[in-house]
């Protein structure tokens, strides 16, 4: 098969297929009412694949989303695609809401006609398209790429470490470009102990622990929240990956974390963590790169 279109550009338009394929079936697992605009997003998702087909054949969009079986007679599931656009008809421009087993059906649906028609298409298993691919952050993508890669041998552990320190690298990079003399999206400075010191009384010790406690958690809790990041997904992000102690050297950032002998007396090893894990880390890290800037190009 000759493509048009650069490997390298198929792979990010796909990875981009796949992030808006992703929402849709997020939605659909939702409450019904939620659930029923996952339509809106899987008719998206076809028409955005339609368009790569006939860009690497050197052709134009074509306004009729059905035409597209005509002009290529080797894409699958043209009924199936029928009737996902006459469900998005029906919601969008008539109010009615579809059935559960229809956002059920449609995501099926979806899910074979993008594994199908990518090998038929572009010679490449949609499976292996890692949305990786849109991350513009350098090391943020290349543990996220090894999750993926320990996710796919089995080994959950080595995954849940790869995405808490995707994570981190996440945050360090964002924040790095932000200094000027002190963070400027930091929050205040994380309080120490050094309390301990000048309280005499092991009740006020312990209340100024408490209080100590509870500020660094809140303001852990605002910078989350100010970077736009889903403060609930991140609570269980955080939860169900291994504790990571960062050490900041000369040639960069060191980790030590808890051993897998240590994380498993305590916590069940489930692959359903290991996907929210990388799906939460490509979804962090895009919404970063909605509106990113270092503030050293306006410094003088």
């Amino acid at each position: 098969m000759n493509n048009i279109l650069d490997k390298e550009i198929l792979i990010r338009r796909l990875a981009s297929i796949k992030y808006l394929y992703n929402i849709g079936v997020q939605q659909s697992k939702q409450v019904e009412t939620v659930a029923g605009f996952s339509i809106l997003a899987f008719h998206d998702c076809a028409e955005m694949f339609l368009l790569l087909v006939a860009e690497n054949k050197g052709d134009k969009a074509d306004d009729n989303f059905m035409r597209y079986w005509e002009k290529y007679p080797d894409l699958t599931h043209k009924e199936s695609m029928r009737a996902l656009k006459d469900r998005r008809v029906s919601l969008k421009h008539k109010g009615q809401f579809p059935s559960k087993a229809d956002i059920e059906l449609s995501r099926i649906t979806m899910a074979d006609f993008l594994n199908e028609n990518t090998k038929k298409q572009f010679e490449m298993d949609f499976n292996d398209i890692s949305m990786s691919n849109l991350i513009y952050y350098e090391n943020v993508k290349k543990y996220i790429d090894m999750a993926e890669k320990s996710h796919k041998e089995g080994k959950l552990y080595e995954c849940l470490l790869n995405c808490k320190i995707a994570f981190i690298e996440l945050l360090s990079t964002y924040e790095y470009s932000k200094r000027y003399s002190h963070n400027i999206i930091k929050i205040g400075e994380r309080i120490g102990t050094d309390y301990k010191k000048i309280v005499g009384s092991r009740n006020y010790n312990k209340w100024f622990e408490e209080v100590t406690k509870t500020t660094n958690e809140l303001r852990d809790i605002l910078r989350i929240t100010a970077l736009g990041i889903d403060y609930k997904k991140y609570s269980f992000f955080n939860f169900v990956t291994p504790y990571v102690e960062t050490f900041y050297r000369d040639n960069g950032i060191e980790y030590d974390y808890l051993p897998k002998e240590y994380y498993e007396k305590t916590y069940v090893l489930r692959n359903i963590d290991c996907r929210f894990c990388i799906d939460f880390v490509i979804d962090s890290a895009l919404k970063l790169q909605e509106f990113d800037y270092d503030i050293n190009d306006v410094l003088v």
